[in-house]
């Protein structure tokens, strides 16, 4: 199967992710769009930054024992103070509005630099809590649930149903008030709607997708779809069109070369907008037309078939002298040391009384995986610590793997393992990057390399040391299939 065609299915794994960015890909730029029109950008930037305080403020609450412990219900406990914090700041920018306090940017940019602070303050207050929140505030958009997804549709799809009913009056109190003034009078009922329906999807969207893609998704489309049309209705249109190619071709791009799916559907906005104004002197059909084609031929790229990976070669097929199983490299300037379940052996860690050293790590599991494995499966294995017991773990790149073995006296087959990346972003996944050679240490020739690239389910994992556990067992089982 295609690479792109593989994360369209809904057998995919990631598609539930996909699905979601998707949809607020969709309906975010239009409300951005009338952000744009009123002149009231820094909203957009600043409403999720207050929905990110009110996320954790709501947790230092729960650790200073306010609410009871939710157990899995983390994100709806985050969604009710994204909601309560993004309504509250709203009604006070709102208040300040009417009594004419100041610049409007004035007011944005100290309510997002106040926001920010209170962000930070909030989780250093929570210190047994700071990972939890900070990997809500990220948005892992990745670990998205079914349930969290029929909500996204649901809300998400009455914010775009009221788009398109109420469009007409939107545009006019946005695009020209005086004259929205003269024709009925003072509208404030459709400022209060958009306002809400704002709200609505910020304070949503930040727990889900985190606060940094939910301002791309508002406002970078809407800025690519500018200067392309001369039209109210096909700038409102395109920016829509353009942040559904912007969620696409940048999960495309997260899931081909393994970035975080945030960060890059921001970078692919950006790429859209200088894109938009780099042909901006062109006709605006036609060079909107070249924007889309050019989004959309760069996605269409993966639908070049790729390799299909190959498994370990059988036992037969090898050497009949054991292979060499080395130790697991890990080049992630991380411990990966499996979290204590006994608390009076962390106090000991802490303590220094008990070295960590003796934890078991990532890479113990990962070897261990792989020799009881290699031998069901009828290899014969050895350790190179049989021969000497100062052995380092071998590199997978090829010459210092074979010059590592030669200094050490070995002969025949080693199977090098690397962890370049071991991180759960979640209790769902666990995000790896790891590679795999099997190589003959007399002349360097290599029988197999793999390299396993993917956020690795774990949907049965209680806690972080089971999802660590659950994915060395699905990453090996990969190997063998």
């Amino acid at each position: 199967m295609t690479t792109l065609l593989e994360i369209f299915s809904p057998s995919y794994l990631l598609f539930p992710a996909l699905l979601g960015t998707v949809i607020m890909g969709l309906v975010c730029p239009l409300i951005g769009s009338y952000l744009i029109l009123r002149r009231t950008v820094f909203l957009g930037l600043t409403l999720p930054q207050i929905a990110a305080a009110g996320v954790s403020f709501t947790f230092w609450l729960q650790q200073m024992s306010f609410f009871p412990d939710w157990g899995q219900s983390e994100r709806a406990m985050g969604m009710l103070g994204s909601l309560l914090f993004t309504f509250s700041g709203m009604g006070l920018l709102g208040f300040l509005e009417q009594r004419h306090k100041g610049s409007t940017e004035g007011r944005l940019a100290a309510a997002y630099a106040l926001a920010g602070a209170l962000t930070i303050l909030f989780i250093v207050f929570n210190p047994a809590g700071q990972m939890e929140v900070l990997n809500l505030l990220r948005g892992e958009v990745i670990a998205l649930s079914k349930g969290e997804l029929r909500l996204l549709a649901t809300l998400f799809g009455i914010v775009f149903v009221a788009m398109l009913v109420f469009r007409r009056e939107f545009l006019l109190v946005s695009f020209d008030r005086d004259l929205a003034f003269l024709l009925k009078g003072r509208q404030i009922i459709w400022d209060v709607l958009l306002y809400l329906l704002a709200g609505l999807i910020i304070a949503f969207g930040v727990i889900m997708a985190g606060p940094l893609l939910i301002f791309g998704f508002l406002v970078l489309p809407a800025l690519a779809a500018r200067p392309l049309v001369t039209r109210m209705s096909s700038f409102l249109w395109l920016s829509s069109l353009l942040g559904l190619l912007m969620a696409v071709f940048g999960f495309y791009s997260s899931v081909r070369l393994d970035l975080p799916l945030g960060p890059t559907d921001v970078a692919v906005g950006c790429l859209a907008i200088f894109l938009a104004y780099g042909l901006s002197r062109i006709a605006p059909k036609t060079s909107a037309a070249l924007v889309i084609l050019g989004m959309g031929g760069v996605t269409l790229t993966g639908c070049v078939a790729t390799k299909a990976a190959s498994p370990v070669p059988s036992a037969k097929g090898i050497s009949a002298e054991p292979i060499w199983l080395a130790k697991v490299k890990n080049s992630t300037e991380m411990g990966l040391l499996l979290p204590a379940t006994n608390p009076l052996r962390s106090l000991a860690e802490m303590s220094g009384k008990v070295s960590s050293d003796s934890r078991q790590s990532v890479m113990d599991l990962l070897r261990e995986e792989l020799r009881k494995v290699m031998e069901q499966k009828g290899y014969s294995t050895r350790l190179p610590e049989e021969t000497d017991a100062r052995f380092p773990p071998f590199p997978v790149d090829t010459a210092g793997a074979v010059r590592l073995g030669r200094e050490g006296k070995l002969s025949g087959v080693v199977l090098a393992s690397e962890i370049r990346r071991w991180e759960a972003t979640s209790k769902q996944f666990v995000r790896v990057l790891a590679d795999f050679k099997l190589l003959r240490l007399e002349d360097g020739a290599v029988l197999w390399e793999r390299r396993v690239q993917n956020a690795v389910p774990t949907p049965s994992a209680t806690d972080v040391r089971q999802a660590y556990m659950d994915a060395v067992k699905t990453v090996v089982g990969e190997l063998f299939s």
